[in-house]
């Protein structure tokens, strides 16, 4: 359990935003961390975003720019994802955060359990947080993010529930991460080049909250229970936010020049 008794956190509810805008928010809450943040968001329209140091040739752009899917490089590392039907958290700490002196696999184990704890007030069972040895291997060899679990993920039945991917920088760490809460992620086999292709995949090694529960989930409910999660497990405050002035005025900066190549940092 991390030691952060007492502690305060900024709580940012952004709702849906252009796959742009969301990198570049997080880049923003980023450069003027100051104190732990989560932030919950969703893509408007739907986008595929891709690894810091993906190759674009693993997607097919003419396919995207037919359907009106964007195109974004995330400034954290890990493979494509189609942001569908899915909410996104992100979590910033600033450098001088106690976690800041644990490994990355330790701080991407306490959000995890987070996470982990937050599904589970939420009431979803058969849920959980993954161990899997050659899984980055697996994880290594295809384009997909939600085509295989590295360890601490959240998984149910052995199939991935949710991706997430972690960086650190002078500021502070960021880790940001889809939990599917739809079936539309699948659609991502239809905009993979030819050679990346592998029917089914993501069908069979990825899940979503709606395949847990058996119904939709309820998005405002679901953001309670996942902020009650981290409440809970981390032993903090959250006090509710917006972004300040700065922090706008930089991610409408950084949108303007967030495009493939381009990740200001």
């Amino acid at each position: 359990m991390p030691q952060t008794l007492s502690e305060s956190w900024r709580f940012i509810d952004s709702g849906a935003h252009s796959a742009y805008y969301n990198m570049a928010t997080d880049l923003a809450l980023l450069k003027n961390v100051h104190q732990p943040v989560l932030r919950f968001y969703s893509w408007k329209p739907w986008a595929i975003s891709l690894g810091h140091h993906q190759d674009l040739s693993e997607i097919n752009e003419t396919k995207c720019a037919r359907d009106k899917i964007d195109i974004v490089r995330r400034p954290t590392g890990g493979k494509a994802i189609l942001h569908a039907e899915e909410l996104t958290y992100c979590v910033v700490f600033p450098a001088q955060h106690p976690l800041q002196q644990e490994s990355i696999n330790a701080v991407y184990q306490h959000i995890s359990e987070a996470l982990l704890l937050g599904l589970k007030i939420y009431g979803a069972n058969n849920i959980e947080r993954t161990e899997s040895k050659g899984a980055h291997k697996l994880y290594a060899d295809s384009a997909a993010c939600f085509s295989s679990s590295v360890n601490f993920e959240i998984t149910t039945s052995n199939r991935k529930l949710i991706g997430s991917a972690q960086r650190r920088f002078k500021e502070g760490i960021l880790q940001h991460g889809s939990l599917l809460t739809g079936p539309a992620h699948e659609n991502l086999e239809h905009y993979l080049t030819s050679q990346q292709k592998n029917d089914h995949l993501l069908q069979n090694k990825a899940a979503c909250l709606e395949d847990v529960l058996g119904f939709k989930p309820e998005m405002a409910k679901l953001k309670s229970a996942l902020k009650s999660g981290f409440e809970k497990y981390f032993f903090i405050a959250f006090t509710n936010c917006e972004l300040t002035a700065k922090e706008q005025l930089q991610a409408e900066k950084f949108t303007k020049t967030f495009q493939y190549g381009e990740v200001t940092q």
